[in-house]
């Protein structure tokens, strides 16, 4: 090269080593390519979490018996109520479709968009439960309350069972097919799992104490979005 010439911007002064080129044709040959598209997987996912949320909380009322609905859920449930569980259905059904959508070009959401669903699950949901909690009139709703545990232990086994089983199946769904930012997808991953998690004790559980409230039903939500952030990306790989 004359020395007045300018090399580009972003060439390479020296040609990557032959054993790299070979490594790397070694790693594409161990990775198991799967039989399974990644739609048919993602679609199965999300199919099986009505029968995930139901299997826990029908267990629940077997092992722990507790009904697997809270008490005033049913056809004269109060307004506000309803607005609030069509609400966080509705916001648990987004975050989930910007962890798991692929796009046109099988890249996924963009970085921004999945760690705005991974920051907003946790304050949403503290919000809709200890800022706003539904403390019912009813004397069969107090009643049910009033025989809940203090601390809401059972309603952290409900979600931890549902958030597990929810990021297990949602990771087995993306393994080997997430080629770019990782790290927030596995957070808004772990973050979905824990709005599921938060989703079905607020259809099993009509607590108002705010300590109950945060064990039993937020702290498994931060949770899951930890474990998102810590574990899910070494699942998932291009």
């Amino acid at each position: 090269m004359n020395r007045h010439e300018i090399p580009p911007r972003f060439a390479s002064t020296s040609a990557p080593p032959a054993a790299l080129y070979s490594n790397i044709r070694a790693a594409i040959q161990k990775t198991p390519s799967s039989t399974v598209p990644v739609r048919a997987r993602l679609l199965g996912a999300m199919a099986a979490i009505p029968g995930v949320m139901t299997a826990v909380l029908v267990g629940t009322d077997r092992i722990m018996d507790q009904s697997p609905l809270r008490a005033d859920l049913g056809a004269g449930s109060p307004g506000r109520l309803v607005v609030v569980l069509t609400s966080l259905l509705v916001f648990t059904l987004l975050t989930t479709l910007v962890a798991l959508r692929r796009g046109r070009l099988g890249l996924g959401s963009g970085e921004r968009q999945l760690t705005v669903a991974a920051v907003l699950v946790v304050p949403v949901y503290a919000f809709s439960t200890l800022a706003l909690p539904l403390r019912s009139d009813n004397p069969a709703v107090l009643s049910a309350a009033a025989s809940l545990h203090p601390l809401g232990l059972p309603c952290f086994v409900v979600a931890a069972l549902v958030g597990l089983l929810v990021l297990v199946t949602f990771a087995l769904a993306l393994r080997w097919s997430v080629p770019v930012a990782r790290g927030p997808r596995g957070a808004a991953l772990g973050a979905s799992a824990g709005a599921w998690a938060g989703l079905s004790v607020f259809i099993h559980c009509p607590a108002f104490e705010p300590t109950h409230l945060f064990i039993g039903h937020i702290v498994p939500i931060v949770a899951f979005t930890a474990l998102g952030v810590i574990a899910v990306p070494h699942v998932l790989r291009p």
